[in-house]
């Protein structure tokens, strides 16, 4: 613990982030809510749809009770069932579900080790006859800077293109937002996000037929009239409640990003001089909404026992992006073959070398200078 001054409580891997001033306004809405009695379907929900689509740049946007949903409502209207959909190996494990609860078949892709994104030529080599679409990864909010060589591929094999931003809410490339790319686009508003609404997700697309089947399946297949049903849905709609804050972090969004953005290059700054760690380079004219903060080890660094130091000894959590990855999974890897045949051998490698550090809005630039330090620490220890 030499030259590190230990600092009093415990640095959070994530956290969500509400400033004092938007708790007082939340809690005056949400109340007005209540009085009203208008906990579903309200004004709250097509306020911030409203708002949503127009701070990424797309016609439409659904809510949903999560990204899950969003995600398997829009393969559905693209008739995966019974057809592959290749994803990336890298991804949480609500991309594959997806695929899967729409009747899917899911073939992995691997990644590149100095991106940690989809592999074009994997996702190449992924492609059969069979295969009906992908959907892409932007990992802890960097957009894939390979997305337009993907996009290229989609083009050639005729096949949609999904992207996931559940990670990269506000990430642009060359000032254009990701979810703005490709056919459609899920975001997620999970407590650890860039922006939260508790639990949810969103449907972001220009397809006026996607957004409007979307609608219906998200609650119960309803039609036009309350008693008719024209879909098979399920109750996957945003509640009233969730809406209101998924609002007031919106109008925040870019004060979060941009604190998000300065943490990183503390970090960037430090660890950018050290041998036995790599960072992740955010390509010049993009910008990254760092939901995480990939850090790789040198193999030579025991994972295990650097993250348990960081946060026994200096009280600094870590996460992850993702390890095990999907393929990985038990819950498929006991499905062998039906979900992919070919190793995936950068994945194995590099994500089991991969920590997260600390990375949300409630950091302060003092508690970044503690992490670097904290880490340059431990590593002179092992």
């Amino acid at each position: 613990m030499a030259g590190v001054t230990l600092k009093e409580g415990y640095i959070r891997s994530s956290r969500p982030y509400f400033p004092k001033q938007d708790i007082d306004l939340i809690v005056k809405d949400i109340a007005r809510t209540l009085e009203e009695g208008r906990l579903r379907n309200g004004e709250n929900l097509l306020s911030f749809e409203r708002m949503f689509a127009e701070y990424v740049g797309v016609k439409q946007a659904v809510a949903f009770d999560s990204d899950g949903d969003a995600l398997e409502t829009a393969l559905r209207y693209y008739e995966v069932k019974g057809r592959e959909v290749v994803v990336c190996t890298n991804s949480f494990i609500s991309i594959p579900n997806s695929v899967v609860y729409a009747g899917g078949k899911v073939v992995f892709a691997d990644i590149k080790e100095n991106t940690l994104s989809m592999d074009p030529h994997s996702l190449l080599d992924s492609i059969s006859k069979n295969t009906c679409g992908v959907v892409v990864t932007h990992i802890a909010g960097f957009p894939n800077p390979d997305l337009s060589e993907i996009m290229q591929i989609c083009e050639a094999h005729d096949l949609f293109l999904v992207e996931d931003a559940t990670h990269a809410v506000g990430a642009t490339i060359r000032g254009r937002k990701v979810g703005t790319f490709g056919d459609a686009a899920v975001f997620a508003f999970t407590p650890t996000k860039v922006l939260t609404t508790g639990e949810g997700g969103m449907l972001a697309t220009d397809s006026t037929e996607l957004s409007e089947e979307a609608r219906t399946i998200r609650f119960y297949g309803s039609g036009k009239a309350k008693t008719t049903f024209v879909n098979l849905g399920r109750n996957m709609v945003l509640p009233e409640v969730s809406a209101i804050l998924g609002i007031y972090q919106l109008k925040r969004v870019e004060e979060f990003i941009a604190k998000r953005n300065r943490i990183a290059r503390i970090y960037d700054e430090e660890l950018n001089r050290l041998d036995l760690v790599k960072t992740i380079e955010c390509p010049y004219g993009n910008r990254s909404s760092y939901y995480k903060y990939p850090l790789i080890l040198d193999a030579h660094v025991d994972k295990a026992r650097f993250t348990q130091l960081l946060e026994k000894e200096y009280g600094v959590e870590t996460g992850n992006v993702f390890y095990p990855p999907c393929h990985m999974q038990p819950v498929y890897g006991t499905r062998g073959a039906e979900f992919s045949e070919k190793k995936l051998s950068v994945s194995e490698r590099i994500l089991s070398q991969t920590i997260t550090l600390p990375m949300h809005a409630a950091l302060t630039d003092e508690d970044a200078q503690y992490v670097v330090k904290s880490c340059c620490a431990v590593l002179a220890s092992l």
